[in-house]
Order: C-alpha cells, then structure tokens, then sequence
C-alpha cells in the first residue's frame, strides 16, 4: 500500500520552474530520500507535501485522501527542520508538548506521551533544559520527540542532519532509521548527501533540476545507473566516465575494444574505481595522487590529461609520479550515448 502519491506535481515561480511534473509513490512505512544536488526542488517537493508550499500542477494524495488543496495542519504528517525549529525560551518538555498544547489535548495525557518520546530518543533526563544548553543531536532528538507525540504516521525530514558533525550525523542517522522501524513510520527525507541516501534509504528519488532522475533501492541506483548524472551522483569516489576522444581505446583489452569499436553509439564508458586494477598492460596512466584512509587506498591517475580514480582495499607500493598500466573487465563497464543516457550493453 502506498501511504503517500504523488500524480504530475509541479511548481512554477513566475517564469522558473522549480519542480517539473513529477509523479512518485512512497509506499508504506518505508524510508524515502529525496536526493539531489542544492537547487534539484527536493525541499520545495517536501514543503508541498506539507502544506506549506502551494502546488502549481498535479495532486497529492496521503492515507488515501486527496490533500491537494488541504491546509497544513490537517494532512496528519509531522515535519522535522534542518534548523530544529526549537522556541529558545521553553524548555525540552516544554518544546515537545508544545502542538499539543496547541491542539488542547488534557495535560495528563500530554505528560503521559511526553515522557513515552522522551525515553524513545534518550532525553528523559534532560526534560528541564532549554536548547542553549544541548547539544546538537540532543537538540534534533527534541525535534524528533515532539515529531513521536503528535501520533501521525507520515513524518517528513528536510536535511535533519546538515547542522551536525560527522561524527553525530553517523551516530544520529543510525537513530532515526531505527525511530522509523521501532515506530512503523513512513518517512520522507531530503538531503543532498548521497552517504545519508545510501544508509538510510529503501528507496532514492534521485532529482536534477527540477526532475526525477531515476527511483529504486540505493544498491540499484548505485549498481545499474541509468545516465551520467545517476552514475556520478552515487558513489565516492564518483564512477569514471572516460570520454572515447579523451583516451587510448586501442590499449584496452581486445574484447573492451571490441565492444566500444562495434558500436558508434557510443560517447563515453564508465567504470568504478574499484573496479578498476593495476595490470602489466592496459590503459598507460601516472599516479597524480594517494590518499590513504587506513581500509583503503585512492589513487588519482591521469592519461593524456584525463584525470580519474582507482581504489585499493590495501596500500600498494606505488608512488607519485609512476608510470604504470590500468585495466577492468568488460563486465564492469558501463556504455553512455551522447545524450548521457545509459546503453545497454
């Protein structure tokens, strides 16, 4: 069952089209990521299906119901900010119970479901202090918990993380995929950050300007991109696209060369770079950089001036400036055309 669809949505500021006829379900109780680079329309995408942004074109439909042209604080979805959204001068307790308050709901109730989602997001013990005073993840659980006690199964997320350290954002997107399966919340998340998409997420939207790019789970996305954009997007380093006028196709491996040679199609290749390996013939490139991270090892190579990558799951012994050969299996490629869409193969 779909908890959220979305049917040719579309919002237009004057002549700028912010968000172009976009047609989604997000099914029920699973964890959606909106992803996209700044200025992709993931937040204003979010923003209506909240109710706070009008809709230009095309419906919105939540529980079943037609909320199209519903106020915001009647589509039973609860919203958590980038910023918190925390009032400074009311303390954690208070913070959470405010909607609550708001709605009337009687006082030995509100307590009651105040002290459930404080104990669900760990702040039982920090119930009297104001905002000032915690800190950042202590200040999202508080955004989170108030999200907990207004009872509504769809919770939307606009980049809840982006304030926090590496470090906490790790430690906090562990404790909001489980709040989400704990609590059997249908989630929609935005974020930019294809690390949060990629460990959050049962399903990616992914989005460029204004459109969706491609939708599926994050190892589909990842493993069978349907253009350049998807294939860069998702992944660190990004895939390799390797231009075939930018490079010595004659050196690659007879049945790679082939496969490229047979069909005029063709525009670019890409290839992973940990699918790319060190061999005694290949691609002739020079080491530009190393940069060890304890696991593994990226190298920044460059042939005839075309930089790309290649990851190691050990430290070889290779230095800057050598000369060495590079090659991959034809499995592991990756055609594109000239319009950047994905060949198959």
């Amino acid at each position: 069952m779909s908890a959220i669809e979305v049917k040719n949505l579309s919002r237009s500021y004057g002549d700028i089209d912010a968000v172009k006829d976009v047609s989604f379900t997000v099914p029920e109780k699973s964890f959606t990521v909106l992803l996209g680079p700044s200025g992709c329309g993931k937040s204003t995408i979010l923003k209506m299906l909240s109710g706070l942004e009008q809709v230009s074109h095309g419906t919105i439909n939540i529980g079943g119901a037609d909320v199209t042209e519903v106020e915001a604080s009647k589509r039973g979805v609860s919203m958590v900010f980038q910023s918190y959204a925390l009032f400074p001068h009311l303390n954690v307790k208070e913070n959470i119970q405010f909607g609550l308050k708001v709605r009337k709901v009687p006082a030995e109730e509100r307590e009651k479901k105040v002290a459930e989602a404080a104990q669900v997001v760990g702040l039982s013990e920090l119930l009297d202090r104001k905002p000032a005073n915690l800190s950042g993840g202590q200040r999202q659980r508080v955004a989170l918990a108030r999200s907990i006690v207004s009872d509504q199964s769809v919770c939307l997320m606009d980049e809840p993380l982006s304030n926090l350290d590496s470090k906490l954002r790790a430690e906090m997107r562990d404790e909001i995929r489980d709040l989400q399966k704990r609590l059997g919340l249908t989630v929609v998340y935005v974020t930019h950050d294809q690390v949060e998409a990629m460990s959050m997420a049962d399903q990616i939207i992914l989005l460029k300007l204004g459109e969706i790019v491609q939708v599926g789970a994050p190892e589909e996305i990842y493993n069978s991109p349907n253009s350049v954009f998807s294939a860069q997007f998702i992944g660190l380093p990004p895939m390799n696209i390797l231009n075939l006028n930018e490079i010595d196709v004659s050196s690659l491996d007879s049945k790679i060369y082939s496969a490229v040679d047979s069909n005029k199609n063709i525009k670019d290749i890409g290839v992973r770079p940990e699918h790319i390996v060190f061999s005694k013939k290949g691609l002739p490139v020079v080491v530009k950089s190393i940069d060890y991270f304890g696991g593994e090892t990226v190298f920044k190579l460059t042939h005839q001036e075309k930089d790309f990558f290649l990851r190691e799951p050990r430290q070889p012994k290779i230095q800057l400036g050598d000369k060495l050969n590079v090659s991959w299996n034809l499995d592991d490629m990756y055609l594109f055309d000239k319009n950047d869409q994905r060949l198959k193969s």
